[in-house]
């Protein structure tokens, strides 16, 4: 027989002496570690093992398929991807003793080095990663509606908590239904997010109020904390709490070189934010091609707020909708509120931001903001070819509102108190502001410039077309400094 046709035979031969339902080389099958995935049986242990024996072999995959699998918190070791197949389902356990906290080499939100409570976690891991068409619930109603009576923030799990790991991955699955933030990354590095669906907002109709039928329960949809090249893209986000969010909690940590880019994103709170936690740094930042609607909040946010310096910030092609707070908010602040032990607060700075290609429709009656403090200038703000149509509305009055600076508030569209003197742009406190092909225009009759400038210097208006009444001027200004209209 030929050498090739007898190695083909021998090959094929092989094959057919294989077991049936034998697990393929480097996955491993939480059935087989006793999983039983009938929505009743805790299956911690099961997966737990699989999660453990991938580590052990070198790494590999642990398989969920064909069934709803309850489980407590879950531990990820390096080298294991999570596999959850179509048509199953990873769902939190409902008992308050299957999510225990322990030890931890980092510290928390709070500063305290303690894991606190979480369904899916992992710390100083490497290249590992969640996978598959499948869903991860979080049971949040059990957290805030059931037994355990609405709990604080720090009580109830986190649906995803990875602190300190690199090379992480996650792709394809539906996260769902979370007791808190529902993918947390703490201190990660080189870490894709894509192609997912986050579906997690308790109170889904934008036109109620927030808590309209039952009360939230701080379900953020992607929350990066002090963490460096990060891709998020592809994902759709319907969140209780903001969709996707940047924070920093150490006045030596940072967020930087990030990527967001073709995602769909719908908030209770804000739609695409960095800040409010901001005592580090955020740089090298870019959000392209995205769709943000139906927000409670902002639809874009940069705030900094406890000393971060945030520069190198870039937003383009965003389409917003329905945006019940501000469009565009920029804030300096100085909440100057820390999160580590002994922690310094650093001066906050924000320059170098640009806003390109933006569109909005049924924007709120407040607008949009840039404003630094007394003594805290915002540097460096571009806005070029922007087109937003206001909610309009705004009488004479509100035109000459002198807004109190609250500059220990926390930092949003309520923090001025009212309404704003400017029903398109309202700029204090800043230097070097560009407009460039800024079209602004309003829903109802508005009695409000559509840009008012305080305490500016350096603000450059180019190719403005604003909706105005006849006798108000499209731009507004007081104590202005080298303005080029």
């Amino acid at each position: 027989m030929n050498p090739r046709a007898l190695h083909s035979v021998l090959i094929l031969t092989a094959l057919m002496f294989v077991p049936v339902g034998q697990a393929a080389p480097g996955r491993w099958d939480v059935r087989d570690q006793g999983a039983k995935g009938d929505g009743r049986t805790h299956d911690t242990a099961a997966i737990q093992a699989a999660i453990d024996a991938a580590h052990r072999a070198g790494g590999g995959t642990v398989w969920l398929a064909g069934g709803r699998f309850v489980s407590g918190t879950l531990r990820f070791r390096d080298h294991v991807v999570l596999h959850v197949e179509a048509g199953a389902t990873l769902q939190a356990s409902p008992r308050l003793e299957d999510f225990p906290t322990s030890p931890s080499v980092h510290p928390s939100y709070t500063g305290e080095r303690i894991t606190g409570k979480m369904f899916l976690h992992a710390e100083d891991a490497r290249n590992i990663g969640i996978e598959g068409r499948g869903t991860i619930d979080g049971g949040g109603e059990t957290w805030a509606e059931g037994p355990y009576g609405s709990p604080s923030f720090h009580f109830r799990p986190r649906l995803l908590h990875f602190v300190a790991c690199e090379n992480v991955q996650i792709r394809g699955v539906t996260f769902r239904n979370s007791a808190s933030w529902t993918l947390s990354f703490l201190e990660c590095r080189d870490v894709l997010l894509d192609g997912f669906r986050i579906e997690s907002r308790e109170n889904p109709d934008i036109e109620q109020p927030r808590y309209y039928r039952v009360r939230g329960r701080n379900n953020d949809g992607i929350d990066l904390t002090d963490c460096e090249r990060v891709r998020v893209a592809n994902c759709f986000i319907n969140s209780g709490d903001d969709a996707i969010v940047l924070k920093s909690l150490s006045p030596t940590g940072r967020c930087r070189d990030i990527a967001i880019t073709n995602c769909v994103v719908s908030s209770n709170a804000s739609g695409i934010k960095i800040g409010t936690e901001s005592a580090g740094a955020f740089e090298d930042i870019v959000v392209q091609n995205c769709t943000v609607f139906d927000t409670r909040c902002e639809g874009l946010a940069v705030l900094s707020v406890d000393g971060a310096r945030i520069e190198r910030v870039s937003f383009s092609n965003i389409s917003l909708r329905n945006i019940k707070g501000d469009a565009l908010l920029v804030r300096l602040g100085a909440r100057d509120r820390t999160y580590r032990t002994d922690a310094v607060v650093n001066k906050g700075a924000i320059k170098d931001v640009m806003f390109s290609q933006i569109q909005g429709g049924r924007i709120s009656a407040l607008g949009s903001a840039i404003s630094g403090i007394p003594g805290g200038m915002i540097e460096n703000v571009t806005l070029r070819d922007v087109v937003l149509e206001c909610e309009g509305g705004g009488t004479r009055e509100q035109a000459r509102r002198v807004v109190p600076e609250n500059i220990k508030a926390y930092p949003g569209s309520a923090m001025f108190g009212g309404s704003l003197p400017a029903y398109g742009f309202f700029v204090r406190h800043a230097r070097g502001v560009v407009f460039d092909n800024v079209h602004l225009r309003v829903g109802r009759v508005d009695y409000r410039p559509a840009i008012r400038c305080e305490d500016v210097d350096g603000v450059s208006i180019h190719r403005l077309r604003a909706q105005t009444v006849p006798d108000v001027e499209a731009v507004s200004l007081a104590n202005a400094r080298n303005v080029v209209r």
